[in-house]
């Protein structure tokens, strides 16, 4: 089956995000009191396969301050279950990675030093560095693998 991924970082694309929303709902996915249309503002890149929406990345932009206070974009991977979740989650995180490093290039003053990812799924993470480039840099207080990828065109200090 093809994978095609669509750019949704920063676009407020009014499909991309319809599209998301109703993926959200058909599937129940998004933690009570999270408003479906502010989560969309958040996309990052959307996975269709076959023109079916497979999957979806968001991303929060925060600093986090056990890496110097740096910005990282904070991706949230879904996948339908409905598809092959493991390849999809890579290719998604791959892709994201993509757009949040040319992004973070084109707008220095940003300041987005990397993507972090917190990893929930048992299926992910049996390795330090994963395919989509993400390493382990420790764990949250629930037992999560915490990874992340810095970009190289922002110095640390």
């Amino acid at each position: 089956m093809a994978v095609e991924f669509a750019d949704g970082w920063q676009k407020r694309d009014p499909k991309l995000e319809a599209d998301a929303i109703a993926l959200w709902q058909k599937h129940g996915i998004l933690p009570p009191g999270v408003n479906p249309q502010e989560r969309a503002r958040e996309l990052c890149c959307l996975a269709y396969e076959d023109g079916e929406l497979a999957g979806i990345s968001t991303v929060v932009m925060e600093r986090y301050r056990p890496l110097l206070n740096k910005r990282f974009g904070f991706a949230r991977v879904f996948v339908s279950p409905d598809f092959e979740q493991q390849e999809l989650a890579i290719g998604l995180a791959t892709e994201c990675r993509r757009l949040l490093e040319a992004w973070s290039v084109a707008n220095p003053h940003e300041e987005l030093h990397g993507m972090a990812a917190v990893y929930q799924s048992p299926k992910l993470g049996r390795y330090p560095v994963g395919k989509s480039g993400l390493t382990l840099v420790g764990f949250t207080p629930e037992g999560h693998q915490l990874r992340i990828a810095w970009f190289n065109h922002l110095p640390l200090y």
